[in-house]
């Protein structure tokens, strides 16, 4: 089978001088949103991750008293 050229448009996509001031913005407040993105972080963490390690910590500890109980 022979190989048919296909016509190809091409899109060229740019920023208007309105949206280059606004990505300008973007970046001037990065330290703050950092920071909330690391409070969101640390707020998932505490609630979703400290319990599983909680349960875990009880239950390995749980464990080692039971042994512990049983063997005298």
């Amino acid at each position: 089978m022979g190989k048919v050229p296909i016509r190809l448009k091409e899109v060229v996509y740019t920023l208007s001088p309105f949206q280059q001031s606004v990505m300008n913005g973007l970046w001037k407040d990065l330290p703050h949103k950092a920071a909330h993105h690391m409070h969101n972080l640390r707020d998932a963490v505490l609630f979703c991750v400290a319990p599983i390690v909680g349960i875990a910590y009880y239950c390995a500890d749980f464990k080692e008293k039971e042994k512990l109980h049983h063997r005298y």
